[in-house]
């Protein structure tokens, strides 16, 4: 377990529902997938290392959730505007966790 947090350290954390609208591996990239991500107010794009367990085709059009406000990530294809929030399974695979079509783009995590 990680270390207790306050109420005050929680309510930093921007939670928001995402839709990726495209997704693609970028050239030369091991690891990454590179995201365009709609937000309802704005378009992010967001580099996440997933390409081992999840092709690009895959995740187009999946609402997810992502970190949305932590300061930008530059890598060696692009500046990554956020992070995807997942899960660990017990084989070590991220489990993106889809919302369902009734929650709107944008919608905040409390």
């Amino acid at each position: 377990m990680k270390d207790l947090i306050t109420f005050a350290d929680y309510a930093k954390i921007e939670v928001r529902v995402g839709k990726i609208i495209a997704a693609e591996v970028p050239e030369g990239s091991e690891k990454l997938i590179k995201f365009s991500v709609d937000f309802g107010s704005e378009t992010r794009l967001i580099f996440s290392g997933i390409k081992e367990w999840y092709s690009p085709e895959e995740l187009i059009g999946v609402k997810t959730i992502w970190v949305t406000n932590i300061p930008p990530k530059k890598t060696p294809f692009g500046e990554s505007q956020g992070m995807l929030f997942a899960c660990d399974t017990e084989d070590a695979k991220p489990y993106i966790v889809k919302v369902e079509d009734e929650v709107e783009v944008g919608s905040e995590f409390h």
